[in-house]
Order: structure tokens, then C-alpha cells, then sequence
């Protein structure tokens, strides 16, 4: 019965001596602020979680429907939540059901980001600018191109 006992008092000093040194014994506070430190460095290198300061960003606005005026309506948007104006015309395609915010560079990302939220289109409208049709429109070869970003409007914006 002796044997026994110091078995199990030996077994279970092991098992104390293993979460000691896995680090199982921290308290509920220490871990808790482990936890807040991972998941705020987390939140800062996500893309889109930078500030931006929109009276920094120029946006061009392509209309990609068939309405008249709805690229005009939504570059006076932009302007009125602070960016810059940028190229205000008609995209190769007036078929567009879905807007798409597109980047110049992966600088300009995180301006985009902004760009969609202000104009409460998911994340997922955002995207590099398509270099074939999209970017000879707004920049042309001739021209210095100021845009950071480009809005195609879509028929999804102008319900809103």
C-alpha cells in the first residue's frame, strides 16, 4: 500500500513539474494580457487598418452603367467625406453590376480600403487596378497619372 502511494505522489509531482515548465501554470491575468497583445498586433498589420487621411488620396470615378451622371454623384460623395477629385468619365464596360474600388500600387491598398468603406461597399470590392482597361482610361500615356485609387461604379452602387 506504501508503494503505492509514493507512486502516485511520484506521478503527480511529474505531472505539477510539466505544466510548470510548458507554461500552463501562468494566471488567467497574465495569459489574458498574452492574448490582447497577439490580437492587437494582429489588427494592425491587416490590410485596410491604417488611417488614411482621404484629403491625401485623389480618386478617379469610371461609370460602369448605362445611368447618366452616376459617376459625377459619386465622385461629389468622395469629395464631400474630404478626397481628392480625380478623372470623372465613363469605363470601357457600361455593363458593371458589381463596383469595384481598385489600387494603383500596394501603397495605395489601404487608401482604397477607406474608399470602399465610405462608400459601405464590402472589402471585396477592392482590388488592383486592371492594367489593360482600366488604367489607360484614368492615365492616360501622355498624362501624369495623380489617381490613387479608381472606383468602376457598378449597378449595386447606384441603388444607394
Amino acid at each position: 500500500m506504501f508503494g503505492v502511494l509514493l507512486g502516485a505522489a511520484a506521478l503527480a509531482a511529474v505531472a505539477v513539474g510539466v505544466i510548470v515548465l510548458t507554461g500552463g501554470g501562468k494566471t488567467a491575468s497574465s495569459a489574458n494580457r498574452s492574448s490582447s497583445r497577439t490580437t492587437l498586433a494582429s489588427h494592425r498589420s491587416r490590410p485596410g487598418t491604417v488611417a488614411v487621411r482621404p484629403s491625401t488620396v485623389t480618386v478617379s470615378v469610371l461609370n460602369g452603367t448605362d445611368m447618366q451622371g452616376l459617376a459625377e454623384h459619386v465622385s461629389q460623395r468622395l469629395i464631400s467625406s474630404g478626397y481628392r477629385k480625380g478623372s470623372v468619365t465613363n469605363a470601357s464596360d457600361q455593363t458593371q453590376t458589381r463596383t469595384v474600388v481598385a489600387y494603383m500600387t500596394t501603397a495605395d491598398r489601404a487608401d482604397a480600403y477607406a474608399v470602399a468603406s465610405a462608400l459601405k461597399l464590402p472589402r471585396t470590392s477592392v482590388q488592383p487596378i486592371d492594367l489593360t482597361t482600366t488604367k489607360p482610361i484614368v492615365c492616360p500615356p501622355s498624362q501624369a497619372c495623380t489617381s490613387a485609387v479608381v472606383v468602376t461604379v457598378g449597378k449595386d452602387l447606384a441603388a444607394q
